[in-house]
């Protein structure tokens, strides 16, 4: 036969914590002797202490500032490159001198 211990922990809901807290805080006693007292392990007492410091420090405000994304902004214009070249082509441009720059560039190229 086999000798096995089991411990069975108290869970404690938000409202019995908080009493307990309070009572300890009311005590008097240092952590080690209201922990014996009261029957809770003292890292059990430690943990709910630095979770209600947690919870009493304020929380960091964020401001958040709206972005709003702008339409991209088209240009009816083209610009060509090609080596040091460049040809700005827009509606106003006459197409048929495109056409002919662009063959001698071809060619040339």
């Amino acid at each position: 036969m086999e000798n096995t211990i089991t411990s069975k922990r108290k869970a404690y809901c938000a409202v019995e914590k908080a009493a307990l807290i309070a009572a300890y805080k009311a005590s008097g006693l240092s952590k080690k002797e209201w922990c014996q007292e009261n029957a809770i392990g003292l890292s059990t007492l430690q943990r709910w202490l630095q979770h209600e410091k947690k919870q009493d420090q304020p929380q960091p405000v964020q401001n958040w500032i709206p972005v709003i994304q702008a339409a991209p902004q088209r240009s009816a214009s083209l610009e060509i490159q090609i080596g040091k070249c460049k040809i700005a082509v827009d509606t106003k441009t006459d197409k048929k001198l495109l056409a002919t720059v662009l063959g001698v560039l071809v060619e040339v190229c």
